[in-house]
């Protein structure tokens, strides 16, 4: 048989036989592409993306600051994650010393960012802290209570205490507890975590 005359009779049926196989081929990769799972990409790059900059849970923990004083080994400010207890804090602050009385204090309660902890010694006499109090002897009287004692109340710290009786001295007794918040820097939220721990 002459190929050489063969192709030259059918050569054009051979050039589009050919063109329809590459077009076939090319077809088939396009519509593999096409049908790859969506987000199979994205899902890639987000993976790569965390781990070059090196994200962890960790890192996006919200903490809090806390702080503890009173009759604990190691008083100052301490740092924890959100949501932790009274108890949880006083353990991280090295515990309690051996005449601490926690007693009146609710150590099951959360705590929140710029809370103060007082631990009282038994030897104090306990005018208000952070627990429940029984009777009106337990509360602080906002007319008469001192510096310290002021501060014994939560997030009641040094100078808040004494605006506290900066304000009284310049205006006289309070009428009822609510006035408390005549004095600068005493807002609803901050009244509404004493307001069980003080009497007039």
């Amino acid at each position: 048989m002459n190929y050489k005359k063969y192709y030259e009779k059918h050569k054009q049926t051979v050039k589009y036989a050919a063109l329809a196989v590459i077009l076939i081929t090319a077809g088939g990769f396009y519509v593999s592409g096409k049908n790859k799972p969506q987000g199979e990409d994205t899902f890639v790059k987000v993976q790569e993306s965390s781990a070059d900059y090196g994200i962890s849970e960790e890192d996006i923990t919200e903490n809090i600051y806390v702080y503890v004083c009173g009759d604990v080994l190691e008083p100052g400010v301490v740092e924890c994650p959100a949501g932790t207890r009274m108890y949880e804090v006083v353990e991280m602050a090295g515990g309690v010393s051996e005449c601490a009385d926690t007693s009146s204090l609710n150590m099951a309660g959360v705590l929140s960012d710029g809370d103060r902890v007082y631990i009282p010694c038994e030897s104090e006499k306990i005018s208000g802290n952070a627990g429940t109090a029984d009777s009106a002897d337990m509360l602080v009287n906002i007319n008469s209570a001192t510096q310290e004692q002021l501060m014994s109340l939560p997030g009641i710290g040094s100078s808040r205490a004494a605006d506290i009786i900066s304000y009284r001295n310049s205006n006289g007794r309070f009428e009822r507890i609510e006035d408390i918040m005549k004095v600068s820097g005493i807002k609803e939220s901050a009244f509404n975590k004493i307001k069980d721990y003080i009497s007039v």
